[in-house]
């Protein structure tokens, strides 16, 4: 007998048991070679979500800061059974807002961390609940109760899943990840990395109410120490974590991102690092850089020009950030710079 064809819209989205069998599906129908069950309580067709080519999980596989398929996948196929209050938060909120997290919450391998202001939320594998108990203090709403402009903890909708504002949810990771995992978060909540407005361009004096209002919960000295590292105008995870390597050997701070102009004005470019008191500029280099040709050939470009103004560019890849070779690139810029 040919099996049952699951209806649209089923097919194209995780859906709950029940919503199925109002479909007029069985139970011998759920338990097909062709259903996965992601979730207690939740059917969908093998592979949908995991495909990096799925309309709901865009993913490129060469840049690990694209939103992640696996995390976006996991969250959207617990949707179907989840009430309305509940809400995606701490680590998973920073993760679906395309803000950077530890691979194990990329990859899915870290379990959903989903927020309840009403009862005890949800319980099952691979979920882990919190309850909500008071607010943090972000962008004039305070840990009292509700503000002028809406309820004291906003549930705001990304690609349609509940999640909590990524301020919020950065300070209630303290607990979850390093500091230096909450300084590359608090550097993008800074800065643009996220497509999605609320989690971008956000102000030291946000998070650091959002801080001050969590005082005694678990994690917080850990968030509040990140604070004092973070800062804006960093445009990706790998900047954070050269700028970290430098200041914590004894370095200078460097400026980020700063526009520099030889002495004619002529524009030479934006390093990620630079000190112009002695004209010498660090770069972060990825895979991207070698793999676009037309950037290939900017960057290079780019580097002649400040040649030509007397700059010394120090360039840099991952491997160069830990070990010894990270090591070696202090004594080099150290050594430059003296």
């Amino acid at each position: 007998m040919p099996r049952i064809v699951v209806p649209l819209p089923l097919a194209d989205r995780p859906f709950a048991v029940d919503e199925a069998r109002r479909a007029g599906l069985g139970v011998g129908r759920l338990r097909g070679a062709d259903l996965e069950a992601p979730h207690r309580g939740v059917r969908r067709l093998v592979g949908l979500g995991s495909d990096p080519h799925d309309p709901h999980d865009p993913h490129d596989p060469h840049d690990p800061y694209d939103p992640q398929s696996a995390l976006s996948a996991s969250a959207r196929a617990l949707l179907p059974v989840m009430l309305d209050d509940w809400r995606f938060s701490r680590v998973t909120a920073l993760g679906l807002w395309g803000l950077p997290v530890p691979w194990r919450v990329r990859d899915g391998r870290e379990p959903l961390h989903v927020s309840a202001t009403d009862g005890r939320g949800p319980r099952r594998p691979g979920v882990v609940t919190h309850r909500v108990r008071s607010s943090l203090d972000v962008q004039g709403v305070t840990s009292a109760g509700a503000a002028s402009t809406g309820p004291a903890r906003p549930r705001l909708l990304v690609d349609g899943l509940p999640i909590d504002d990524p301020v919020v949810a950065w300070v209630e990771s303290g607990s979850l990840v390093t500091v230096d995992d909450l300084v590359r978060a608090g550097d993008a909540l800074l800065g643009s990395w996220s497509k999605h407005d609320v989690a971008r361009e956000r102000t030291i004096d946000e998070l650091r109410r959002a801080v001050a209002s969590a005082r005694g919960r678990r994690g917080v000295g850990r968030v509040r120490e990140a604070l004092e590292l973070a800062r804006p105008g960093v445009e990706s995870p790998k900047e954070t974590e050269l700028r970290l390597l430098l200041t914590r050997a004894g370095l200078p701070e460097p400026e980020i991102n700063v526009r520099t102009y030889d002495q004619s004005g002529r524009y030479l470019g934006k390093p990620d690092l630079r000190y112009a008191w002695c004209k010498l500029a660090v770069e972060y280099e990825g895979d991207e850089h070698r793999r676009d040709p037309r950037r290939f050939r900017t960057d290079i470009l780019r580097r002649e020009r400040f040649a030509d103004a007397g700059w010394r560019t120090v360039r840099c890849t991952d491997d160069d950030l830990r070990g010894r070779q990270a090591d070696e690139l202090v004594a080099r810029v150290r050594c430059l710079l003296s």
